[in-house]
């Protein structure tokens, strides 16, 4: 069984935590919103025994890092880490890797979720332990006979789960380039 922290679980990522629970894996699940995690519970409850919700902001940096010792401490090292981080990733990744760290010295992986930008502005990989396997998965749009579009929660959801089942340090899922056919932001 492999121990799964989403964090942000209940928006777009929300069908792959769904997807998750299809396979025989230990699901923790950290968002700010209790009502979207009280909705993806019921949506989930044929697994529910192995997913464990938890509301919180992650930028309160000293519970983000209490709950996952707390979490390993109950079900064991975490396996793999999925985030979508909005504002500074790299604090609220840094405390996840050294949580991790305290209760793993073998290999993990971190799959970071960067939106379109990122791919024309490189950002550093934060600073994390040796037994970190870091990935960085760029969410780009679709280019159609009509015009262009961002991805749809599904597709993202398919591009993180491939990224997961073909780990490289990048993958970008749909297309980043030509910068001039991204779509306007909303």
């Amino acid at each position: 069984m492999t121990n799964v922290l989403v964090l942000g679980g209940t928006g777009m990522l929300r069908g792959l935590v769904l997807r998750l629970l299809e396979e025989p894996n230990e699901v923790f699940v950290l968002a700010r919103r209790p009502e979207g995690l009280r909705a993806l519970s019921e949506e989930a409850q044929a697994a529910a025994e192995r997913l464990t919700p938890m509301a919180l902001d992650y930028h309160d940096l000293d519970r983000l890092g209490h709950w996952v010792a707390h979490v390993q401490l109950m079900h064991g090292p975490i396996d793999q880490v999925v985030a979508w981080v909005a504002g500074d990733r790299n604090q609220v990744l840094s405390v996840v890797d050294t949580e991790i760290y305290r209760y793993r010295h073998s290999p993990w992986d971190l799959f970071d979720i960067h939106g379109s930008r990122a791919a024309m502005e490189p950002r550093p990989v934060p600073q994390l332990h040796d037994n970190c396997r870091y990935h960085r998965v760029i969410l780009g749009f679709r280019v159609e006979a009509e015009g262009s579009r961002w991805l749809s929660h599904q597709e993202i959801v398919d591009g993180v789960w491939r990224a997961m089942a073909h780990p490289e340090k990048e993958t970008i899922v749909g297309q980043v380039l030509p910068v001039d056919l991204r779509p306007p932001s909303d």
